[in-house]
């Protein structure tokens, strides 16, 4: 299920830089959401272990206002972010970049959770940074130099992520339920998407622009992203998470081949990604492990 994710992640990537050519609106943002939404809600309502009435306590809505600082994060700045990442700088260079969220999860943990990393932890993100900017770096042999707003972005996707993880585990400290948590972070994004679409575009051009991108290839990257998302969920229930971590970086190869193979849409160099990638799954194994 963890290699299955790792496939799942690399296909949206590549379906986002497909798509974008004849994206009219948001590029399918708003219904990767939906879809994260409906597959959430599914999953509650089938395995999910807590219910709704919980929510109503103290300690419930806590959890409630962590979840839904969550879902603003990762569904809203994180994913945005990410896909226009995607677009500039290519589906293999913003997977690499996604590397890094473990990285930046380490300041949130301690700032949200009090969790002191220890020495294996620091040494595996340094090691993660060194794979990520060793094949970051401009490089002669391409014909040009990656546009730095996509890095930016990437890397503000990354911090996104990482930020949303910490407050998510926050949340589920009190209630323990991640397809709920889940449920209601997009609940929180898919109503802020709404609304803010419409307050500047207006009600009818605001409904135009999020659900005009609705091509196979939209489609493609909405349940990519929502399937990558469930089968980590099942695969932490059988697996360890340093495994889930470890084969999840597994993504950007899988992103590596559909563009060799089938889109052919960014230059790759093999040995540098394959060098850096090595660096990443050393990395993420120590800061999983530590």
């Amino acid at each position: 299920m963890a290699l299955l994710a790792a496939a799942a992640y690399g296909c949206a990537g590549v379906s986002i830089v497909q798509s974008k050519t004849t994206a009219q609106g948001d590029n399918g943002v708003f219904l990767s959401v939906v879809i994260t939404l409906i597959a959430s809600g599914v999953l509650w309502l089938g395995w999910g272990t807590t219910s709704a009435v919980t929510l109503k306590s103290a300690e419930g809505l806590w959890a409630t206002a962590f979840f839904a600082l969550a879902g603003f994060a990762s569904n809203i700045f994180g994913r945005q972010a990410m896909y226009r990442a995607t677009e500039k700088i290519g589906a293999v260079r913003a997977g690499l970049l996604r590397r890094l969220i473990p990285v930046f999860a380490l300041p949130c943990a301690y700032m949200l959770l009090s969790q002191i990393p220890n020495w294996r932890t620091v040494l595996g993100g340094a090691i993660v940074i060194a794979g990520v900017v060793f094949y970051m770096r401009p490089s002669l042999n391409l014909s040009r130099r990656l546009p730095s707003i996509g890095v930016v972005l990437g890397l503000l996707s990354a911090a996104a992520y990482a930020l949303a993880y910490c407050l998510r585990a926050a949340g589920l400290r009190t209630v323990p339920d991640a397809a709920l948590g889940t449920l209601v972070g997009a609940s929180v994004a898919v109503v802020w998407f709404m609304n803010a679409t419409m307050v500047r575009h207006g009600v009818r051009q605001g409904f135009w622009h999020l659900t005009s991108d609705r091509t196979p290839a939209h489609w493609r990257t909405a349940i990519a992203l929502s399937a990558g998302q469930l089968l980590q969920f099942f695969a932490l229930k059988f697996t360890s998470v340093a495994t889930v971590a470890i084969l999840g970086s597994l993504e950007v190869l899988f992103s590596a081949a559909l563009v060799l193979l089938v889109s052919r849409c960014e230059a790759l160099e093999i040995n540098k990604l394959l060098l850096a990638l090595a660096f990443a799954a050393l990395g993420t194994a120590l800061l999983v492990v530590g």
